[in-house]
C-alpha cells in the first residue's frame, strides 16, 4: 500500500507504519522526497522513519546527500537531528564529510539548541575526529563547561564520556 502524506500527519504507530513502508518499494523513495521538505510535521517524521528503514550506506540516499547538506539549515531542529543521525550511518565523500562536520560544529556551538540535536551533532563530530584526530586541537575549547552546562545531566555525562574515550584512544 502506497504511503500518503496524511499518514505522517496523524498519530504514528511506528511498527505498523514501518510495515506499510516496507510493503511497497516506492514508499522509501516517497519518504526520502518528503524528508527534504520544510513541511512540518511531515518533514521530520519522514526523516525519522527514513532513518529506520534505510540500510547502512543505502544507495537510495547516496545521490541526495549533497543536496541534503546544502539544504540542512532550512530544516527544523527535529529534522536536523534526524538527518544527523541518518547521515551518521552513511559513507560520505571528503567534501560531504567536511560539510557535515561544519554543520555539526555549528549546531553544537548553538547552546540554545535542543540538547538532543546538540548530542547528535557532537556524535557526528566525534566520529569524524576518529578519522582525523589532528582536528582535536580545534575542539578542545568546545568541550568546556560553557558548551556543556545547557545540556541535561545525562547528555552531559554521555558527551563527556565520549570525549574522554576519544582522548584516551586517539591522543
Amino acid at each position: 500500500m502506497t504511503l500518503q502524506k496524511k499518514d505522517l500527519t496523524e498519530r504514528i504507530h511506528k511498527d505498523s507504519i514501518l510495515k506499510k513502508i516496507k510493503s511497497e518499494g516506492e514508499n522509501k523513495k516517497l519518504l526520502l522526497e518528503w524528508a527534504q521538505l520544510d513541511d512540518q510535521p511531515i518533514g521530520w517524521r519522514a526523516t525519522w522513519l527514513l532513518r529506520h528503514v534505510l540500510e547502512r550506506d543505502d544507495l537510495l540516499l547516496q545521490p541526495k546527500i549533497a543536496s541534503i547538506l546544502d539544504n540542512f539549515n532550512t530544516f527544523n531542529p527535529s529534522q536536523k537531528r534526524e538527518w544527523l543521525r541518518t547521515l551518521e550511518n552513511h559513507k560520505l565523500n571528503e567534501n560531504e564529510e567536511g560539510k557535515l562536520y561544519d554543520l555539526a560544529i555549528t549546531e553544537w556551538k548553538q547552546i540554545h539548541n535542543h540538547p538532543a540535536l546538540r548530542a547528535a551533532a557532537v556524535s557526528i563530530v566525534l566520529n569524524i575526529l576518529r578519522k582525523y584526530p589532528e582536528l582535536k586541537k580545534e575542539l578542545v575549547h568546545l568541550m568546556s563547561t560553557e558548551y556543556l552546562q545547557s545540556l541535561s545531566p545525562g547528555i552531559q555525562r554521555s558527551v563527556t564520556k565520549s570525549w574522554n574515550r576519544f582522548l584516551d584512544k586517539y591522543c
